[in-house]
């Protein structure tokens, strides 16, 4: 299975369309690729009033008109901002005839060979405490019924990040502290923080990919190493630049290139099983 992984990405400005082509291009390079995830903020700055909102147009279907691929999104705080529902609706609109963006709801499975993706709403403050018990019951179940060699779990909130939003919430921590002690995940992909980087994670030994970079410019100030001492995790790898990250996946192993936007390889990560 080869795929794209990218994240905050709906600025529908020059960075975004940048973007887009590189992932023209890397498809053309790779053309067994079968889609493209998006780790949220979808849609910059508030998000969509409603499913005939024009910005999934600007923001979304005009700037990948050249990649006739399904693309899997989860929601970010931006979308949160006037009506994340809409998101979700839109998928199963009249609009999205071609299944080209697809949230079907605010947490979901989605199967691909060798490999399962579990899209969760990081959004916790936004959502109920029924809501986030709720979530954390179908992902555990989810993720237990999964017969998948590769487990991926996708939000759009760090887990750990040196970029300016740092490290999880307290209701992220919990969460992902409660899932870890009944399931196992192999890799947590998200945004946020719009830099790329790879990270350790702490006692989990789990890699996290922050791979925020798909539609606005980072400033490279905003680096904070220190914020790995809060549990011992360890810095990898880190990008401030644009791009996208390449992933490609069997049953023995799954790798992750990280490019900037003019196709530049920047890194490699590889977990074997």
């Amino acid at each position: 299975m080869e795929c794209i992984l990218t994240a905050d990405t709906g600025s529908g400005e020059s960075e975004q369309y940048k973007v887009a082509k590189s992932i023209e291009n890397l498809i053309k390079r790779h053309p067994k690729i079968e889609t493209v995830i998006i780790a949220g903020d979808n849609i910059y700055p508030d998000g969509c009033f409603d499913i005939h909102d024009n910005q999934f147009n600007s923001k979304f279907r005009d700037v990948y008109q050249g990649i006739h691929l399904p693309f899997y999104l989860c929601l970010g705080n931006h979308d949160y901002h006037i009506n994340a529902q809409s998101q979700v609706d839109y998928t199963h609109s009249q609009y999205n005839e071609d299944k080209k963006w697809n949230i079907p709801s605010k947490w979901y499975t989605q199967g691909f060979p060798h490999c399962d993706f579990f899209f969760i709403d990081t959004n916790f403050e936004r959502l109920s405490e029924l809501d986030v018990r709720k979530q954390l019951r179908d992902t555990i179940r989810s993720i237990q019924n999964s017969k998948k060699r590769w487990k991926i779990l996708c939000g759009h909130h760090t887990w750990r990040s040196v970029g300016g939003h740092g490290n999880a919430e307290p209701k992220h921590e919990a969460f992902m502290d409660a899932l870890l002690k009944r399931v196992k995940i192999d890799l947590y992909l998200c945004g946020h923080d719009h830099c790329k980087s790879l990270i350790m994670v702490g006692k989990h030994k789990i890699p996290t990919l922050v791979i925020g970079t798909g539609g606005k410019e980072y400033d490279e100030s905003y680096f904070y190493p220190e914020k790995m001492d809060f549990d011992d995790s360890s810095l990898e790898y880190f990008s401030p630049n644009l791009g996208v990250c390449y992933m490609k996946c069997n049953d023995n192993s799954l790798s992750l290139t990280c490019y900037n936007e003019r196709l530049q390889k920047e890194y490699n990560y590889t977990m074997k099983k």
